[in-house]
């Protein structure tokens, strides 16, 4: 596998009405709770913008990453991408509220 068989996503900000409780707070000083690895594989991407489609067990994945780190990545790859929440307050902006 390629260097790109491993990207990391860390979600700063998510909307929390899909996801179960259950996240466990990992220990250090990052406070990152539901670390987990999800695999699938690339269906359509947009590596100038950077822009990627992943289709998981779990459903398509749309997500982001800086255009440099997909540089090489095709439509047809197998990745994993490595997932984490934080909660950044309700000072985060673009936080309701």
């Amino acid at each position: 596998m390629s260097r790109w068989g491993s990207l990391m996503v860390v979600a700063a900000s998510l909307v929390l009405c899909t996801a179960g409780a259950g996240f466990a707070q990992s220990s250090g000083s990052d406070q990152m709770m539901g670390r987990h690895s999800m695999q699938g594989e690339v269906t359509s991407l947009d590596a100038k913008k950077g822009w990627i489609h992943l289709k998981t067990a779990e459903g398509t994945m749309i997500m982001h990453f800086p255009p440099e780190s997909l540089q090489g990545v095709k439509k047809g790859d197998r990745i994993s991408v490595d997932l984490a929440l934080k909660d950044n307050g309700p000072g985060y902006p673009g936080a309701a509220g």
